[in-house]
Order: C-alpha cells, then sequence, then structure tokens
C-alpha cells in the first residue's frame, strides 16, 4: 500500500505545479481516476485547469477535493524539490504536505475500495481538483463549484485533503476558518535631512510605533468556534532610499487581518481606521468567518476518524484560508489532512507514517459513508 502512495505521490511531485499552472498534475489524475472507472473531466477556466470526476450517479455522493498546485520552492532545499527524496522515515519535495501526500493518499484509498468493490451500490464517489487553490483565485475551485450549483449537482458531504492539522495526521477536523481581511496603511510626512528631522518630524517613527500597537493589542479574545483575532504585518517599507541620510516622504505597510465571528468586515475596517487616525488605509476583502459543516456530517467523520485510530479527533476553526469557503456554497465541507507545520517550509516533508494514516482513514469514511 506504502509503495503504491508513494509511487502516485512521486508523479505528483515531479509536476512543476507552481500556481496556478499544474503542469500535467491534472491529466495524471484524470488519467489515474479513469482508470478506475471514473467519468473525467477537465474544466479550464481563464487557463486554469481543473478536474471534476466522478463515480455512480447516486446523489448519495462524497466528494473528495483538493489542488495540486503548491507554492515557489524559494531557497534553502537540501535536494531538488521536484524530485522525491526518502530518508529517515520522511519523504520530502514541494507539495509532499500541502496537498499532493494527503491527495496521493486519498487516491490509494480511492483506489483500494473500488478494486475490492467495497463501495456501496448507493454511493457515488467524486473528486475536485483545482491547481489555483495557493493564489486562492477566482478560476479554481470557485468557478468549478460555480458550474456545478448551474448543473444542479448534488454532493452529499465534502472532505478537503488540506494540510491543516495543528496536531498529527488525522487528529483535526477542520469544520471552518476566521475571515481574511487585507489592509494598506501608508504614511506620509516631510522629506529631509535626518539633522533636521528632530525639528522638522520623522513620520516614520510614528509610524511603527502605531503599527506595534495596531498589531500587538489584543482585540478580541475569541469565543466557543473561533480562536482570537490576529493582526499580522507582512510587508513595511519605505520609497526608494539608497541614502542613509534622508527621511523619505512615504513609508507604506502591508497587513493580514485573521478576524472571528466577533466582527463583521465594517466594524473591524472602522476599529484599524481608528487605530489608523492620521494614516491612509485602504482595505480589501477577501472572506467572512464561517462554519462548513452540520454537525451530522462533522460527527459521522469523527467517528469514522476513531474507529480508524483509536481516538476521536479535535474539531476547530484554526488556521489559514482554503477552497472551503467556496465549497460550503453547495455543501457539507471539512479538512482532514497532514500536519500544517510542515507545509511552505524548505525541504517540505511528510511522515511515511501520515501517508499510512491517511490511506486509511479516508478509505473507511468511503465505507463508513451512509
Amino acid at each position: 500500500m506504502i509503495n503504491q502512495i508513494l509511487d502516485i505521490l512521486s508523479k505528483l511531485v515531479s509536476c512543476r505545479s507552481i500556481s496556478p499552472n499544474d503542469d500535467g498534475a491534472i491529466q495524471f489524475c484524470k488519467t489515474y481516476l479513469e482508470r478506475l472507472g471514473f467519468m473525467c473531466e477537465v474544466l479550464t477556466f481563464s487557463g486554469v485547469n481543473n478536474l471534476y470526476a466522478k463515480l455512480g450517479n447516486s446523489s448519495k455522493n462524497l466528494c473528495f477535493a483538493g489542488h495540486v498546485d503548491v507554492v515557489p520552492p524559494m531557497d534553502g532545499w537540501s535536494s531538488n524539490p521536484f524530485d522525491l527524496v526518502i530518508k529517515e522515515g520522511k519523504v520530502f519535495g514541494r507539495g509532499t504536505n500541502d496537498m499532493k501526500g494527503p491527495l496521493a493518499s486519498c487516491l490509494s484509498s480511492i483506489q483500494h475500495v473500488i478494486e475490492n468493490n467495497l463501495l456501496k451500490s448507493d454511493t457515488s464517489v467524486s473528486v475536485l481538483l483545482t491547481s489555483d487553490e495557493e493564489i486562492m483565485g477566482d478560476h479554481g475551485t470557485k468557478s468549478v463549484v460555480n458550474l456545478l450549483r448551474k448543473r444542479g449537482e448534488k454532493i452529499a458531504g465534502c472532505v478537503l485533503c488540506e494540510s491543516c492539522s495543528p496536531y498529527g495526521s488525522g487528529e483535526y477536523i477542520k469544520i471552518g476558518c476566521r475571515g481574511s481581511l487585507n489592509v494598506d496603511i501608508e504614511s506620509k510626512g516631510t522629506q529631509c535631512h535626518i539633522a533636521n528631522a528632530p525639528v522638522l518630524g520623522n513620520h516614520i517613527h510614528n509610524f511603527i510605533k502605531m503599527l506595534d500597537s495596531l498589531c500587538n493589542n489584543r482585540i478580541d479574545r475569541g469565543n466557543e468556534r473561533f480562536v482570537p483575532s490576529s493582526i499580522q504585518l507582512t510587508s513595511l517599507q519605505t520609497s526608494d532610499n539608497p541614502a542613509r541620510n534622508i527621511v523619505p516622504s512615504k513609508a507604506s505597510a502591508l497587513l493580514n487581518v485573521r478576524f472571528n465571528d466577533e466582527w463583521t468586515f465594517d466594524s473591524l475596517e472602522e476599529h484599524i481606521k481608528n487605530c489608523c487616525n492620521g494614516f491612509y488605509v485602504s482595505f480589501f476583502r477577501f472572506g467572512y468567518p464561517f462554519i462548513g459543516s452540520s454537525t451530522s456530517f462533522t460527527q459521522f467523520l469523527s467517528e469514522s476518524i476513531a474507529k480508524t485510530t483509536g481516538k476521536s479527533p479535535e474539531i476547530g476553526t484554526d488556521g489559514g484560508n482554503s477552497d472551503a469557503i467556496f465549497i460550503k456554497e453547495i455543501t457539507d465541507v471539512v479538512e482532514i489532512g497532514s500536519p500544517i507545520i510542515n507545509a511552505h517550509i524548505a525541504d517540505e516533508f511528510i511522515e511515511l507514517s501520515d501517508l499510512e494514516r491517511l490511506h486509511h482513514i479516508y478509505k473507511n469514511i468511503i465505507l463508513n459513508f451512509s
């Protein structure tokens, strides 16, 4: 079984599928599923390739979703990031954790169920894959979901095989997500010689003080559904300034706010404006807080995982955004996958034991689905 998973994963990792280019990964998955009897459709929107594959015609349709795209490898790798390397129980390569590894385990589990004639006669299984998840684009899962809705396609529940667990694989079911708000802030002041800054003022000093206060003062304590909101600085720069003896006239900062349902976009933006009084602020709304799964679907998955691992998983909403924000519009959706701490790092990896565990978890979810 593990050799089958590794064979799938090796082929997926070899695809240099830096978002939104799938580099053949979508076609590989299509061919793989067609051999198992799936009806497969590549759906291309503005050059982004997506796949919707389905086996069976039942409205009791269990969907597995995910993405084949990865973030750029960047520097710091000990080996070629697009070659699978196995060492001391770990499998290295870009996307092994997020999320080609969980996807390989999912595909192998589907193959096991089908080849052993274990799929219930009244159950369909489908797979929805995209190649623009890492950039949260408009031409991936979002467009596929809109098309499926127009067609009246029925999906009874969806498992997103995403890198999401703060613990081990299968020890966490992510049922929702905090909202996301991007904030651009600009400071403008007097350009001057640094010798005159004590007299004319250095606006960058005040800018930094404001940013420090904004980011480090807790704005809520969270609630039973969501952890506390978080404001994080992602970029800080001045206008191009090659000289060391000039205070530049402009400085800017980029921030992201992950916020819970104690806030609306309007109330959060008003709070930030008040904190940034005297500075220029603009907002870019991405997504609002949501719970994507009904209690019954979450309970089914929790019980199914407990049968597999002997331990009930924790249920929560920690972590980043995913395509669940789009899938929730048509069905119950959760994320079940690998430990997120190993995602997007140099020498990205997944444990061999995680691949095996996820194979069994996904397999038993199919077998127990009713």
